[in-house]
C-alpha cells in the first residue's frame, strides 16, 4: 500500500530476455518444449538466458529529482521501461501513484508515416489526454517545439533534434505526476537544452516527480538530489548524486584502463578527512593526511573579495609509487568542477616503506558571493591521460565568499576589462 509521499515503489525487480543464436532455435523453442511435455520429457531450452536487471528495489517520494547513473549495458534503459510499463518484469513488481510521462528512445511512439501534427494527437491520446485537450494544448505544444511549418510534414523528414523538440513538448504538456526522461536531450542543442532544463525546473518545483537518465554526469549532478547507481543489471548504490558520479568516474576510468593493457584498480571507500556529507575512496597504497587552510588551520574558512587562499596539504605514499601527484579541484555548491591543477610532489620525509610530501598552494577568491568546495587527489600518473587514484577526498575543503556587489557574471572573474569606448 503506498504512503502518501511515495510516487514510485520498485521491489525485488528482475528481467530476463532469452538470446537466440538463430532464428531456427527461436522456432524450436515455440514447437519443441511443448511436445516434450506432451511426452513427459523434460523440456530443453534452445536459447540463452541474459538478466538484464537482477533483483532490483527501491523508492522515490514524490517530489524528487533523481538521476541514474550506470555504463551503458548496465540495464537503465530496461528498468526506465518496466517504470514506464511498457515492459514487463520477469519478477517482482513496480507501483507508481500519478500519471507518468516518458521519453525514452528518440521518437519511440512515433509514426514516422504521420506528421508532426498528426503524431502529437496520437501521443497525447496514448498519454491520456482527450482529443479536445490536445486541441487546447496544440498551440503551447507547437510554440515549445519551435519547428514551425515542419509540423505538418512526416516525421521521417525530421532530424533527431526535430524528433526530440516535438516528443519532449508533448511529454511536458500533459502534466505528468512522474516524468521520465532517458538521454532524450543528449541531441538537442544547447539553446533547446537550456530550454528544457527550465522547463523541467519548473515542474519539480511544482511537486512532479522526475527520473533523469544522462551519460552527462554534471548535468545529473547540478540537476538531481539523489542518484541510483546501476552496475551489470544491479544497483551498486544509492545516495548523493555527487557522491555516486565519483564511483561512476571510477567505473569509467577503469574502462580507460582495459583500452590502454592497464590492470583495472580495486578502489575502496575510506576516511574522510571532511565533513559528514562529503566522501573518499581509493587505495591503500598513500593517503591524504592533512589538509587545511592557512590562515586559519580550519577545513572551512570565509574570504572577501580580492583575498588570496592558502592552503597545506600532506600526503603519505608508499615509496614504490610512480610519478606521485596532487591534484586540487575547486566546484561549486553543486559540485560542479570549476577549474583546478595538478603538482608533481617530491617527498621530505622516509619512514621505512612510506614517503611524506607536502604543498603550499594558493590561489586568488575571483569567485562570485556563495559557498565554493575544494576536493584533494593523491594520484600515480603513467600518462597525461591515465591517472590512478590512491586518495581522493571529494569537498574535504570549503570555503565561502563575501563581497560587493561587482559587474561580472557567472562564478568566476574572468578579468575582462575595457580598454576603449
Amino acid at each position: 500500500m503506498f504512503s502518501d509521499n511515495i510516487a514510485i515503489r520498485v521491489e525485488n525487480v528482475s528481467k530476463c530476455f532469452e538470446i537466440y543464436d538463430n532464428p531456427s532455435n527461436r522456432l524450436k523453442q515455440f514447437i519443441l518444449p511443448r511436445l516434450s511435455r506432451l511426452f513427459r520429457k523434460a523440456p530443453k531450452k534452445y536459447y540463452r538466458e541474459f538478466w538484464a536487471l537482477k533483483d532490483i528495489s527501491f523508492e522515490i517520494k514524490k517530489g524528487e529529482t533523481i538521476g541514474i547513473f550506470g555504463l551503458n549495458g548496465s540495464g537503465k534503459s530496461t528498468l526506465l521501461q518496466i517504470i514506464c510499463g511498457t515492459l514487463n518484469p520477469t519478477l517482482g513488481n513496480v507501483e507508481t501513484n500519478g500519471r507518468i510521462a516518458a521519453l525514452l528512445e528518440l521518437g519511440s511512439g512515433f509514426n514516422p508515416e504521420f506528421t508532426g501534427r498528426e503524431n502529437v494527437f496520437l501521443n497525447g491520446t496514448l498519454l491520456g489526454l482527450s482529443h479536445e485537450e490536445v486541441e487546447t494544448k496544440f498551440e503551447a505544444i507547437t510554440e515549445f517545439a519551435d519547428i514551425g511549418e515542419f509540423i505538418d510534414q512526416p516525421v521521417k523528414t525530421y532530424s533527431s533534434g526535430m524528433i526530440v523538440r516535438l516528443a519532449f513538448a508533448v511529454s511536458i504538456s500533459v502534466e505528468p505526476d512522474i516524468l521520465v526522461v532517458d538521454e532524450a536531450l543528449a541531441v538537442g542543442d544547447a539553446a533547446f537544452q537550456f530550454k528544457c532544463l527550465e522547463r523541467l525546473e519548473q515542474l519539480t518545483k511544482s511537486g512532479v516527480t522526475l527520473i533523469f537518465v544522462s551519460h552527462d554526469i554534471q548535468m545529473v549532478k547540478s540537476f538531481c538530489s539523489r542518484a541510483i547507481y546501476l552496475k551489470a543489471g544491479e544497483v551498486q548504490a544509492m545516495g548523493i548524486s555527487h557522491h555516486l558520479a565519483e564511483l561512476y568516474l571510477l567505473d569509467i576510468r577503469n574502462e580507460q584502463a582495459k583500452s590502454f593493457s592497464e590492470k583495472p584498480i580495486s578502489v575502496n571507500k575510506k576516511p574522510s578527512l571532511g565533513e559528514n556529507d562529503t566522501i573518499s575512496f581509493g587505495t591503500n597504497q598513500g593517503s591524504i593526511i592533512r589538509a587545511e587552510f592557512i590562515q586559519t588551520g580550519l577545513m572551512h574558512t570565509i574570504y572577501n573579495g580580492d583575498d588570496k587562499a592558502s592552503l597545506l596539504i600532506e600526503a603519505e605514499y608508499e615509496k614504490d609509487l610512480i610519478n606521485p601527484h596532487i591534484t586540487i579541484i575547486i566546484l561549486n555548491q553543486k559540485m560542479i568542477e570549476l577549474g583546478g591543477r595538478s603538482f608533481r610532489i617530491q617527498a621530505y620525509e622516509e619512514n621505512g616503506k612510506l614517503r611524506k610530501s607536502h604543498i603550499h598552494c594558493t590561489f586568488p577568491i575571483i569567485y562570485g558571493n556563495g559557498r565554493y568546495n575544494i576536493t584533494i587527489k593523491l594520484e600515480s600518473r603513467s600518462s597525461d591521460l591515465l591517472f590512478f587514484p590512491i586518495d581522493k577526498q571529494v569537498g574535504i575543503l570549503s570555503f565561502e565568499v563575501l563581497r560587493p556587489s561587482i559587474d561580472f557574471q557567472g562564478f568566476i572573474d574572468l578579468g575582462i576589462e575595457k580598454i576603449l569606448q
